[in-house]
């Protein structure tokens, strides 16, 4: 919008970059939406591996009971289930807004 001022409201030029405004701001916006909704997915799923492999690292380790192997099982079909609910929701947000 300052670009059209400088250029002046009632030249041509000016003209279309006033109409043009709101259509790039919407763009932007929705491009910037994706992104931010990617780098979350991916810092989720990087989180969901770390806390799988040390779950995974406590399974093998030799000094671990198996009360506590049984608990830890736990926890990964825990963490299994987590990220399929928040999967399907991801699913069903997006194919309901026309994605």
């Amino acid at each position: 919008m300052a670009i059209a001022q400088q250029v002046g409201v009632h030249t041509v030029l000016g003209e279309v970059l006033i109409y043009v405004v709101p259509v790039v701001s919407v763009i932007a916006g929705a491009v910037l939406y994706q992104l931010k909704f990617r780098v979350d997915w991916y810092n989720e799923r990087s989180q969901v591996k770390k806390a799988r492999r040390t779950l995974e690292e406590q399974l093998r380790y030799p000094h671990t009971s198996e009360e506590h192997k049984a608990k830890i099982r736990e926890m990964l079909e825990e963490i299994d289930h987590s990220v399929a609910v928040a999967e399907l929701a991801r699913i069903k947000f997006f194919g309901s807004s026309g994605r």
